[in-house]
């Protein structure tokens, strides 16, 4: 579901200002385990679990919400709740750099609405 979001129309060519998506496969990617081994750790969370890193390879944030509250550590993995959805654009904001603007990081958390609310369970 994130890697489908991420290729939307509105999403992808802002993303693509101020991020490059890696997708590694734990089980089949050689080094999977290993990469997952040295960024997640023990961190709970399923697939897809998603950590952005800055250019010399140092964790910036991960998908492990800091919300505060009672989903704190939790993993967005493909955010779809409220507080899912909410923790990724967070995740956007702090980590865009100067190439995203604010207003961009705002289209994008739309468009994450749009696409997030049809999936959320009544």
């Amino acid at each position: 579901m994130l890697e489908e979001f991420l290729g939307r129309q509105v999403t992808a060519p802002i993303y693509g200002k101020g991020w490059v998506d890696l997708m590694i496969d734990v089980d089949r990617d050689t080094s999977g385990k290993a990469i997952n081994a040295r960024y997640k750790g023990e961190r709970s969370g399923g697939l897809p679990w998603v950590v952005i890193v800055g250019p010399d390879g140092v964790e910036l944030l991960s998908s492990n919400a800091q919300t505060g509250d009672k989903n704190d550590g939790k993993n967005v993995g493909g955010p779809v709740s409220d507080w899912e959805c909410a923790w990724f654009v967070e995740m956007l904001r702090r980590t865009k750099g100067e190439k995203v603007t604010e207003e961009e990081i705002q289209k994008v958390a739309a468009d994450l609405e749009a696409y997030a609310a049809p999936r959320r369970r009544r």
